[in-house]
């Protein structure tokens, strides 16, 4: 048998897409555990400080920051128990026109629809992002997210996919990026940006576009790009 070809070595174009800013207009990781963290105050004592000083850093240590407040809040949780949780949450939030941008997704069905491969690349947990996805009726051919596993005091982080670790993971799962159209709203995906064939902003700041340009990242900005 033929070795499985990966996505984008075909003549059908490569469209992968972020998700927070750009299929939603929030983050989407943050809605669940503001929700988890609400029924659970005590860790929400023990996240504020990780929350607060992530406002100050940048880069590597950001997003350490970052994965220590999803730590706290999902800490003592079940796998059973958070897999309700983000089935409930991604599906509120998939249907809710305050969190979708519509006409980004009529144009991804549109894209796929007409024989374009789609690739759903976010920071944020998969499980949650399916079920919002699935809420928001937005197909894809594959799926990279941030995956949790099981330690000693409950749920974790365990494959954050931001910054430099969401374009190793696409190349891992053998998408060829070189080959794809990337839409994204943030520098953070930089590192993803610079691989890309070509990049599309949506939702982005006038700022986050001025970023790129001084990266040396050309970009078409698209449907709801701020000029702030």
């Amino acid at each position: 048998m033929p070795a499985e070809r990966p996505l984008g070595a075909t003549d059908r174009p490569l469209f992968v897409y972020d998700l927070d800013g750009v299929i939603t207009t929030r983050d989407t990781l943050t809605a669940l555990i503001v929700e988890r963290l609400r029924s659970r105050p005590g860790r929400a004592l023990r996240a504020i400080p990780h929350a607060a000083t992530r406002l100050f850093c940048r880069g590597a240590a950001r997003h350490d920051r970052a994965r220590a407040v999803v730590g706290h809040a999902l800490a003592g949780l079940g796998l059973d128990e958070y897999e309700r949780l983000a089935a409930t949450v991604g599906a509120r939030l998939g249907s809710d026109s305050r969190w979708i941008r519509r006409a980004v997704c009529e144009r991804l069905r549109s894209r796929h629809a007409a024989g374009a491969r789609i690739v759903i690349a976010t920071a944020s947990e998969e499980l949650l992002v399916r079920a919002l996805l699935e809420g928001a009726g937005v197909p894809f051919d594959l799926l990279s997210a941030t995956t949790l596993g099981t330690g000693r005091s409950g749920l974790r982080v365990d494959d954050y996919r931001i910054g430099p670790r969401k374009a190793t993971a696409l190349l891992q799962a053998g998408v060829r990026i070189d080959e794809a159209t990337f839409v994204t709203d943030s520098t953070t995906d930089l590192p993803t940006a610079r691989l890309a064939a070509s990049v599309e902003l949506v939702g982005a700041s006038r700022r986050t576009s001025a970023a790129f340009r001084r990266a040396g990242v050309a970009a078409d900005e698209g449907q709801g790009t701020s000029r702030r």
